[in-house]
């Protein structure tokens, strides 16, 4: 979606939001409002609908980009105030070694009592809002801005690739020399899933794509941090490292009395199981 007025110029920042059927529940719709109110207007938007992995229909959409920036956002976030967008361009604009600047993540005031609960037990669905800029692994694609130069150089996003484009595109930035930050106050509400069927459902996928890129494209597989700060993390674990850690996060979560946390993780083990099983039976069938 590209509005009318847009085409007698050609903006500073193109919008992408990749979405399956482009409503989602009237999250799309909620999201487009939040963007319309941005104190920042010089920016054209297209909705990418129906496009699969979110890796293609990122790139589809920049493919119709005109912009210089490109500004990411999940289909069911939401834009928290209306200064988002002038502070992720500011960034950009007087930082040229910032190749990521993303927004953190906080609770939505209309937030049911589930995910509130579950946002305090995940750190990344509820991220410090920073002061300053702020070098961290808890930039995402909820909310995020690149050059158009910087996403092109690193080789745009993957394709390939089911799950995990976060910390994929963060380490190849890092690679080509370029910070990957939080943007001061920048906020976006990404909420968590909403009841214990869904919670269990997210997770399950996400062991899936894990285990199929673990299966077919191990170079993608990286971990990720939880912790604002970037300075003492490492991206590339060992599978026996992260197969001995497993059960004791299981644990920590038992013993800090996490049970959403221990459940969720429980159902992306049983995703990473079938991923796997899965994989075993299309290698048999090729």
């Amino acid at each position: 979606m590209v509005p009318e007025a847009e085409h007698q110029r050609t903006p500073l920042v193109s919008v992408i939001i990749p979405s399956l059927d482009g409503h989602r529940n009237g999250a799309v719709p909620r999201l487009l409002e939040s963007v319309r109110r941005q104190t920042f207007q010089d920016f054209e938007v297209h909705v990418v609908k129906g496009v699969s992995p979110q890796g293609r229909a990122i790139n589809r959409g920049a493919d119709m980009a005109r912009g210089e920036i490109l500004l990411i956002l999940d289909d069911d976030s939401e834009v928290a105030d209306e200064t988002v967008f002038a502070a992720l361009v500011e960034t950009l604009r007087k930082n040229p070694t910032v190749g990521m600047a993303g927004a953190s993540i906080v609770v939505a005031p209309d937030a049911t009592p589930f995910q509130r609960r579950a946002a305090a037990q995940f750190p990344r669905f509820q991220t410090p809002v920073v002061d300053t800029i702020t070098d961290s692994d808890l930039a995402c694609h909820g909310c995020c801005a690149f050059p158009r130069k910087v996403f092109e150089e690193v080789g745009r996003e993957r394709e390939d690739i089911l799950r995990g484009l976060d910390p994929d595109l963060r380490v190849r930035l890092r690679a080509a020399g370029y910070r990957v930050v939080l943007v001061p106050h920048a906020r976006i509400y990404h909420p968590m899933p909403d009841g214990w069927r869904n919670l269990v459902r997210i997770f399950f996928r996400n062991g899936y794509g894990s285990a199929y890129a673990r299966r077919f494209r191990p170079d993608s597989v990286y971990e990720t941090h939880e912790a604002l700060h970037d300075a003492t993390f490492r991206p590339r674990t060992s599978l026996v490292y992260r197969l001995a850690r497993f059960p004791l996060r299981l644990l920590k979560a038992l013993a800090r009395g996490r049970f959403m946390r221990f459940i969720a993780y429980t159902s992306y083990a049983f995703g990473y199981g079938w991923g796997l099983f899965t994989a075993r039976e299309m290698d048999r069938a090729s």
